[in-house]
């Protein structure tokens, strides 16, 4: 009787197929411009991107990239949260201007990523948010969501880090950018500082994984 009842039953139970004409209810997005990263800027989130950022990415840097660091002189008498907006050649970039970045910006930052890079998996996107406090960003459009979060954070004290870009160059001169640098700048009313890397592209160019150790400059 048990197992009668069982193959009526068709166990393993399984989920209810919906009746015929009802549409699917639409899957709760938590990866892409949807992922949450609230849970990067915590004490313990925090913490860790300080231990992360000048225990293993500033000498990283060091070893690979041996930054030249120019312009500091540019950012006196500068307060409160800025837009870093830098040229874009490799996936170093972030990384070096990050570790760049000197007090009181250096752990008051995030980086603004690409959404379809950065956190197309749960793996790349928890570690992007926990390194780089990063956030999605959509590259083909200036979306409310990602707008939103930025100046949120921005309004709360926070500077950013943007390729105005919005990806890698490919021959090393400068591509047409996106407007969500000068979009936030004007919404929160704050400064952009520009800033030039330059080397980053001979070290890990576009279209590689080989790191070829070098030198690099960043100039604010």
């Amino acid at each position: 009787r048990l197992a009668t009842v069982g193959r009526a039953l068709e166990f393993p139970l399984r989920a209810p197929a919906l009746p015929r004409g009802v549409e699917p209810p639409a899957r709760e997005k938590v990866l892409g411009a949807d992922y949450d990263t609230d849970w990067a800027r915590t004490p313990a989130a925090r913490l860790g991107r300080l231990a992360l950022l000048e225990g293993v990415v500033r000498p990283l840097v060091k070893v690979v990239a041996d930054p030249e660091r120019r312009g500091y002189d540019r950012l006196v008498g500068l307060d409160g949260p800025v837009i870093f907006a830098a040229n874009h050649l490799s996936h170093l970039d972030a990384g070096l201007l990050l570790t760049s970045l000197p007090e009181p910006w250096r752990h008051r930052a995030f980086a603004g990523a690409a959404a379809d890079y950065f956190f197309d998996t749960r793996a790349k996107a928890t570690l992007a948010a926990l390194a780089l406090n990063a956030i999605p960003i959509e590259r083909t459009k200036v979306t409310r969501r990602s707008a939103a979060l930025a100046a949120e954070l921005i309004d709360d004290g926070w500077s950013m880090v943007i390729f105005p870009e919005g990806g890698r160059s490919p021959d090393g001169w400068g591509q047409p950018f996106r407007a969500g640098a000068a979009f936030l700048a004007v919404r929160c009313g704050v400064p952009v500082v520009p800033v030039h890397l330059e080397g980053t592209g001979r070290i890990l160019p576009k279209g590689t994984s080989k790191l070829v150790p070098g030198t690099t400059r960043v100039t604010f």
